[in-house]
């Protein structure tokens, strides 16, 4: 049976609203309109700056900050400038650290991630559902998957933070760190296999955690993925997907795959106001979803499943052979080919919920080929 909670009675807009923007105008364009639909009434701008190697950003990086300086709603506006290029993970880290140290809530998207209308809502009305809820990280808006248990309510519990499109609290934000120097005296590998029940995922965040090199990555969420598991704290999703990542292009810092299947997932809208069910089981874990978008994410970094499957094959039989290009803790990401058939029927499930593409229909015939000769 699914309760109805109260309506907010048309308050609008009233959480922050974070928007980061780099050097791609057309992109935040799109998304500077949806924010002029749902006008928000608090908005922190956080802008990284041009890179002194590419002279094309100086007036890129104008042009991004021209775009949002356009407010013609009432809304209180801050904004923190860069003059120089931070990097993609610092910038995002700091920035956080200077909206948090303002506000206890916010709504955060990036340049590259295009919401429907109701993200928003949905976001505001569950920032303060779990507002006091430890165990409670953030809140997406991207399902990978679609749609999942859209029938059950509006939303569902997991471990894997998916941050395109997301809200969290200044309590949580509080957990970050930057270099991961806070938990590297805890016994990583324990507190995971602990947190996470699939071994093959256990096993993966395990060699993430020890190859992790701030100095050498550019990037935040990889830090705030393994605190989530680390603290064995939990993750909203919306049953429907909410946003589309525009950001599938080369010139991307980290999705330059145009044909990328995370990519390809259809956006849709979720029905206001929003639908908990009243089952005592509703705030548990969800084992499968994190199962399946581990399996459909490793399944998206092959480039090529039948050679990729012979060197999984060849690591049953001889753990310790060499793969060309691969560190030994990438091997993991290999676990989920030792089972094409499960890879499969992921990716039928997914099929409906993705814009049509090429490259979905050459993985669904070399996974069918795998499963018939195995």
């Amino acid at each position: 049976m699914l309760e109805q909670p109260e309506a907010q009675g048309g308050v609008g807009l009233t959480t922050p609203v974070v928007l980061i923007i780099f050097n791609r105008p057309e992109l935040v364009q799109q998304v500077w309109q949806v924010l002029r639909t749902v006008r928000p009434s608090r908005l922190f701008i956080i802008a990284d700056g041009p890179r002194l190697d590419h002279p094309e950003d100086v007036a890129l990086c104008a042009a991004c900050r021209a775009i949002v300086e356009q407010v013609d709603w009432p809304c209180q506006v801050k904004r923190e400038y860069a003059a120089q290029n931070v990097t993609c993970g610092m910038r995002v880290a700091t920035g956080l650290d200077w909206v948090f140290a303002q506000v206890e809530e916010a709504i955060i998207l990036e340049d590259d991630i295009l919401p429907d209308p109701s993200f928003f809502d949905f976001c505001q009305t569950l920032l303060v559902r779990y507002r006091n809820d430890e165990q409670t990280l953030g809140i997406g808006g991207y399902n990978l998957l679609g749609s999942w248990r859209a029938h059950e309510g509006s939303y569902f519990f997991h471990r894997h933070p998916v941050t395109w499109g997301w809200a969290t609290w200044r309590r949580a934000w509080n957990c970050f760190d930057y270099s991961l120097d806070r938990y590297r005296t805890w016994n990583v590998q324990e507190r995971l296999r602990a947190s996470l029940s699939n071994a093959a995922i256990a096993d993966y965040y395990w060699d993430l955690f020890q190859h992790f090199n701030p100095l050498l990555t550019d990037a935040w969420d990889i830090q705030w993925t393994l605190i989530c598991h680390l603290l064995r704290m939990r993750w909203i999703s919306p049953s429907i997907n909410l946003v589309t990542n525009l950001g599938f292009e080369p010139n991307a810092t980290h999705t330059a795959m145009a044909d990328d299947l995370r990519g390809l997932i259809k956006r849709g809208r979720i029905a206001l106001p929003l639908c908990t069910p009243g089952d005592s089981t509703f705030e548990q874990i969800d084992e499968q979803f994190d199962d399946w978008v581990f399996r459909l994410q490793t399944l998206n970094s092959y480039r090529d499943i039948r050679r990729v499957h012979l060197w999984q094959r060849a690591l049953e039989t001889n753990p310790d052979l060499g793969m060309p290009g691969v560190f030994r803790g990438g091997r993991p990401m290999l676990a989920p080919l030792g089972k094409p058939a499960e890879l499969l029927t992921i990716l039928d499930y997914v099929t409906p919920l993705m814009t049509d593409n090429p490259r979905l229909h050459r993985m669904k015939a070399d996974l069918a080929a795998l499963v018939a000769h195995p």
